[in-house]
């Protein structure tokens, strides 16, 4: 009865999530048109912040409780997820061209952020001064970004048109005057909060379902509750590849990742002060670098993430999970 009922969860939580990520790519493309902004900045902040609202909680608990490891490894597992998973599994659905500002401006300081985290660290401390002066940062990483998009500095909606002309604005599914500005809004917020529970659904049952079957706890947290927190980045991504809204991925992982860095961690250390295990940093600060590296270099070379660059982004991943299991047992 209780494998039933974890089947359900597992497919009810499945069924939930296609259909969320749908329902937010939609609205927040159309509420991108009413706002008279780009869907890259959409993606930035309602997109790629919103889906990391799990992660923004997990690490604000971990920092009260003391666990500072557990809120560091938190933000920087999501980041590798981010790029090698949901980054290459898009990519694998169709090709995303990027703009030369993201590549030049937007993908550096995603890099550049975690930069800034490690340096604040490297002392075992993450202080409320270190968690301040984080989202400060972040703060002012927001609205260089709202400014640069409507002053026309981000390409991508340019880029957009021209690759579909039957389009009056990238991204823009279905006429905005078909809903209003508040119904939009509304719906968006309703997806993401969907698309969350849906995800929570389908990581429990896959949880139940695994220990049911004699899968190990370790095995159970590197794999499926390390990916099922980024389910969310992971189905709304998926969901803009099949549509051709690729401003919202690039944005949702960009706004995503330096949420984790800054957003995340800033909150944790402003919180409370966090003891951070510095030998902790030797392992997965540098593979974050190395996919943020592969990440700009694929976008600055290329100028787009294909079918190829998705692959060996998605490949990367499942060998540093294959290497995390190793490790461990």
């Amino acid at each position: 009865m209780e494998l039933l009922i974890s089947v359900a969860l597992v497919l009810t939580g499945f069924i939930l999530l296609i259909w969320s990520a749908d329902l937010l790519v939609d609205n927040a493309s159309n509420l991108a048109s009413q706002l008279g902004v780009s869907t890259f900045l959409v993606g930035v902040i309602v997109v790629g912040f919103g889906t990391s609202a799990p992660e923004l909680f997990v690490s604000a608990v971990a920092a009260l409780q003391d666990r500072g490891n557990l809120a560091l490894g938190n933000a920087l597992g999501s980041n590798i997820t981010n790029i090698g998973l949901v980054l290459g599994s898009a990519a694998l659905v169709r090709a995303l061209p990027v703009s030369s500002a993201t590549a030049k401006i937007d993908l550096p300081l995603v890099i550049g952020s975690g930069v800034l985290a490690i340096v604040f660290v490297l002392d075992g401390l993450l202080s409320r001064s270190d968690g301040l002066i984080l989202l400060v940062v972040l703060l002012a990483y927001l609205l260089w970004t709202a400014k640069s998009s409507n002053d026309g500095n981000d390409e991508s909606a340019i880029e957009n048109l021209s690759d579909k002309p039957d389009q009056a604005n990238s991204g823009q599914l279905e006429s905005p005057e078909n809903k209003s500005l508040t119904k939009n809004t509304v719906l968006t917020i309703v997806s993401i909060v969907v698309l969350m529970a849906a995800s929570r659904m389908l990581v429990t049952g896959s949880v139940d379902i695994a220990e049911f079957f004699g899968v190990g706890e370790l095995i159970i947290g590197l794999t499926i509750v390390a990916i099922g927190t980024s389910l969310p980045e992971l189905a709304a991504a998926i969901a803009a590849a099949r549509k051709g809204v690729h401003d919202m991925i690039i944005g949702n992982i960009i706004g995503s990742n330096v949420f984790n860095t800054l957003g995340v961690l800033g909150v944790t250390g402003t919180l409370k002060a966090t003891e951070i295990d510095t030998s902790a940093l030797a392992r997965d600060f540098p593979i974050m670098f190395i996919f943020s590296a592969v990440m700009l270099v694929f976008a600055l070379t290329k100028g787009m993430f294909s079918r190829f660059e998705g692959g060996v982004l998605v490949v990367g991943y499942l060998a540093y999970l294959g290497y995390l299991v190793f490790i461990s047992v």
